[in-house]
Parts: C-alpha cells; sequence; structure tokens
C-alpha cells in the first residue's frame, strides 16, 4: 500500500515552512495520534513529528533514505531484515537506508525531525511482514 500525503492548508511564505503548529498527520492511516509540524518541501521532505509513548508504526518501508534524529523521548526501531533493534534517545539520529522494511516503537512521549530524501512523503507499508 502507498501512501502519498499532500501539504496542509497552512503556508507561511517568509519561511518556506507550511505549517508551524502541530496538526494530525493526513492520509497515514497507521499513525493515527501522530501529529507533524515545520513541513518542508524542499530541497527534501523534513518535518518535526510527535507520538505518544505505547504507538508502534507497522513494517514499512521508504522509497528513498530517511533520517531520524530524536529530540525528546526515545523510540525502538526495528529492523525487520536482520531482526536487529536499535533504541535510539534524545539527541541521538540514524538514517534508515531505502527499501530497509523497519517497524518504530515509541517507548515514551517522543518528539523527532524527520527527513526523508525526497520532496514527498511516500511510504509503503508491509503488512505482510508481520
Amino acid at each position: 500500500m502507498i501512501s502519498s500525503i499532500s501539504s496542509p492548508v497552512i503556508s507561511s511564505s517568509k519561511t518556506g515552512i507550511i505549517n508551524e503548529e502541530y496538526t494530525p498527520i493526513p492520509h497515514f492511516p497507521a499513525c493515527l495520534g501522530g501529529e507533524w509540524k515545520n513541513l518542508i518541501k524542499s530541497p527534501y521532505l523534513k518535518t518535526t513529528m510527535k507520538f505518544r509513548a505505547g504507538t508502534t508504526l507497522p513494517p514499512h518501508h521508504f522509497p528513498t533514505m530517511s533520517r531520524i534524529t530524536v529530540l525528546k523521548g526515545s523510540i525502538q526501531i526495528d529492523d525487520l531484515q536482520t531482526s536487529q533493534a536499535y533504541i535510539l534517545n534524545t539527541s541521538e539520529d540514524c538514517v534508515i537506508p531505502a527499501l530497509l522494511v523497519h517497524e518504530i516503537q515509541f517507548l515514551e512521549d517522543v518528539e523527532f525531525e524527520f527527513e526523508l530524501n525526497s520532496n514527498d512523503m511516500i511510504v509503503y507499508w508491509d503488512f505482510e511482514e508481520r
């Protein structure tokens, strides 16, 4: 399944930031309860997201490389191809290679920067990997 996110309507032409306040992540059904802000789409997609403790994003992958930098809280990233788990705490980051099927668990209330080497949010949900 492919989910593509259109830009929210809120825009600030001075900063290039599309939304400066947290809003629900649209068209992202597995992330109900997740919010994002400060969406920038050029030269690549960058946003700040937050999720509540206990939330799990099911297996998925991106067509391009992505990067997560934890601003607050902790995240567990499960690499489902190698069965390795990585825990990221505040101020830690990681690069997730393109096409890597992974699952994310939010161990605490978390806020993080998310970057995708693309101008649009495209995610492939890998439910059959579970």
